[in-house]
């Protein structure tokens, strides 16, 4: 059986939905409230037991929706206490305003009706208090990113990628079969098979240019593995803004008056840290990194010299 794809802004829409239509609609038997929403019976009981979960602030039994539907019949207890309006202070006034402007820019141009409700929703939030209604938030990630992503992870495909690496400063074009998503450090990061590597390779989503989708490439016989690279280790010497060296290299105010030894996975960005640097930070070893850190400082005063 196809799954049907969707996404968590389709979701969302359908949770909001859910509740005015039950309120009007009390004791409603399940199957047939699934079949109006368009989703499986299974669905609907997870959306509702998501809704189980919201409420007004304070969060406990009070305030958490009253859904019943353990007998086949759908009824919400507390529909005229949720219905009550209430005072937003300015901290969820500024959440909901940029919770909107988000859902704005991620609207398809064929939903302009949405995007014209979600307006007149920021216009009516703005007006009862002192915040202005020029209120932007920037997804970090364009949702067409991850849209593509979903939609080759569920067909089992792949995607072309144009993609900025941070350490070595290049942008590389890759055609890679995603694995999965995860989320770690405030980042989201995309687990693919690149073709190119023949190996497990991981990309930052914000890091992503352009991405498209394209036909999966003819098995290799390559064998795809995931290299495991080790650390490299590393001394620098502190010259002078102390703060600077300690934030760049991540060290700790007791290793600045010695040699700091530490440890990066990138050769790259440990050449191109020091020169950032600009002679604040000396690298001591190892010897190789060193001498190619002389040449591209050479190379660079050479540039000036030319002009």
């Amino acid at each position: 059986m196809n799954r049907t794809t969707q996404t968590p802004l389709a979701h969302t829409a359908r949770l909001l939905d859910l509740v005015p239509y039950i309120s009007s609609h009390q004791g409603i038997e399940l199957g047939l409230l699934a079949q109006n929403f368009g989703v499986t019976q299974g669905q609907m009981i997870a959306d509702l037991t998501s809704l189980w979960m919201c409420g007004l602030p304070g969060y406990t039994h009070l305030e958490l929706m009253d859904l019943s539907f353990d007998s086949g019949f759908v009824t919400i207890h507390n529909a005229q206490t949720l219905s009550h309006p209430r005072t937003l202070s300015d901290e969820e006034t500024i959440a909901l305003l940029l919770g909107l402007d988000l859902v704005i820019k991620s609207l398809p141009d064929i939903r302009g009706d949405l995007k014209e409700r979600a307006a007149t929703l920021v216009e009516k939030l703005s007006k009862p208090g002192s915040l202005p209604a020029i209120l932007s938030a920037s997804p970090t990630v364009e949702g067409s990113v991850r849209s593509i992503i979903d939609s080759a992870l569920l067909r089992d495909g792949a995607v072309k990628l144009t993609y900025h690496s941070f350490y070595s400063d290049v942008v590389s074009n890759r055609i890679v079969i995603p694995i999965e998503i995860r989320q770690e450090g405030g980042f989201e990061y995309l687990w693919a098979m690149c073709q190119s590597a023949h190996a497990l390779r991981i990309f930052r989503l914000d890091r992503i240019q352009s991405i498209e989708s394209t036909t999966r490439p003819m098995p290799s016989h390559v064998e795809p593995t995931l290299k495991i690279q080790s650390p490299t280790s590393y001394t620098i010497r502190t010259h002078s803004r102390a703060r600077e060296v300690m934030e760049r290299f991540s060290l700790n105010r007791d290793s600045m008056d010695l040699d700091a030894s530490t440890t990066s996975y990138s050769l790259e960005w440990i050449r191109r840290s020091i020169l950032a640097s600009s002679g604040s930070v000396e690298l001591v070893s190892p010897p190789n990194i060193r001498a190619e850190i002389l040449t591209a400082a050479k190379a660079m005063l050479d540039r000036y010299k030319e002009r």
